[in-house]
């Protein structure tokens, strides 16, 4: 890979790092500490964490439109200020109410810096390089996540200090990644001869609604295992001999193994990409049924944390390539509503595990979801047909 795109991946994977893996997730990550703090009961962390998705999705339905006129350079930035904004406001804030303004601010940070990546890659990769350069990128929440969990292990009124830490990462990352990516001039020229054909018809031509299902319903089954993961495993009581937290452990592992999901764009170069979702909706069963039936085994969450979080940067990614494939003419705007998608699947998800585990138990709620998975293998193998045509 040429050295100019080889800091382009880099900078979009300390975004996506900084926006994803501290900024959204931190939420989920530091919950214990918030509770303890704010005295949150179920209700309000369950507002506070369904505020987080809305920011999202608002921000990407602006940022699809904004990076598409303006380039991406200003998205990044306003990505950027979301998460330094909405970190610094959960690390000063005083009450619930200050704390939920905090997160949704921050939530709404990688809804403006995604649609943008996509942009970006058009604008400057080759066709051949693009999924693999955009999948690089999206493995940054690992990175974030890595970086994130360790804070987590601060005593209960020390987590302030990690807030701040996320605020100042995303001050640095975001400048950085400002002053490298095109702006509305590089933007208009790399796609002048097609600037006219798009209108919104396309965003709802048929071959799109397979990509947008298979969206919705990857969101709601991951946002299940991201939102109560963690707090299975504590729940189980399991104890490890020199391991204070395990389920800290299983985090990082997560985030750790999210890295091999840089290799989901080769995969799909190589072997078409409703192949590469079969083979990651069975991983992705998999690593829900090991948990659901195996909280309390340390190797067995850890092994379906390794699963799961390399299977999980393989479908967001997958799904980001697969858009781009179809959405050539305006990359960023295919990209938004397929992960508005993704994100609105995300928001039910958590409610219909709440609705369900109080009758069958949150074990079988995630076995469930291992089937639902399952299901999305059955998609029909076919090329998807590029929207360039009014």
């Amino acid at each position: 890979m040429p050295l100019k795109l080889v800091l382009v991946a880099f900078f979009g994977l300390a975004m996506v790092g900084v926006t994803f893996g501290m900024a959204r997730y931190g939420y989920g990550l530091f919950l214990p500490q918030f509770v303890e703090t704010f005295s949150l009961g179920k209700p309000m962390q369950g507002l506070i964490g369904s505020g987080s998705y809305a920011g999202y999705l608002l921000a990407t339905i602006f940022a699809s439109w904004f990076s598409g006129h303006m380039g991406p350079r200003y998205p990044l930035a306003l990505g950027g200020i979301c998460a330094a904004v909405g970190t610094a406001l959960v690390a000063m804030a005083t009450s619930p109410t200050s704390l939920a303004m905090g997160v949704v601010i921050a939530g709404a940070s990688p809804g403006m810096v995604f649609p943008a990546l996509s942009d970006w890659v058009s604008i400057q990769a080759a066709p051949q390089e693009r999924n693999r350069l955009f999948t690089i990128m999206n493995s940054g929440t690992g990175a974030g996540i890595i970086l994130a969990t360790p804070l987590a292990w601060l005593p209960a009124d020390q987590w302030r200090y990690a807030w701040w830490g996320f605020a100042a990462f995303a001050v640095s990352v975001g400048t950085m990644a400002v002053l490298k990516a095109p702006g509305a001039a590089a933007a208009k020229q790399a796609h002048a001869h097609h600037s006219d054909t798009f209108n919104i018809r396309m965003l709802v031509a048929p071959d799109t609604w397979t990509l947008y299902f298979v969206s919705g319903v990857s969101g709601l089954i991951t946002a299940i295992y991201w939102a109560f993961s963690v707090e299975l495993i504590a729940r189980s009581e399991l104890h490890v001999l020199g391991i204070d937290r395990p389920e800290l452990v299983f985090w990082m592992v997560t985030g750790f193994s999210g890295f091999l999901g840089a290799f989901a764009g080769n995969a799909v170069n190589n072997n078409g990409h409703i192949s590469v979702l079969r083979y990651t909706m069975v991983a992705i069963a998999l690593s829900l049924v090991l948990l659901g039936l195996f909280p309390s085994h340390f190797a067995a969450i850890m092994l379906s944390g390794f699963i799961f979080g390399a299977a999980f940067i393989f479908i967001t990614g997958l799904l980001g390539v697969w858009s781009m494939m179809i959405f050539k003419v305006r990359p960023s705007a295919g990209f938004g509503v397929t992960f508005l998608f993704f994100t609105t699947g995300a928001m039910f998800g958590p409610s219909i595990s709440g609705l369900l585990a109080p009758i069958i138990g949150q074990q079988m709620v995630f076995v469930l979801a291992g089937a639902a998975a399952l299901s999305l293998c059955l998609t029909p193998q076919r090329r998807p047909v590029t929207v360039l045509q009014k």
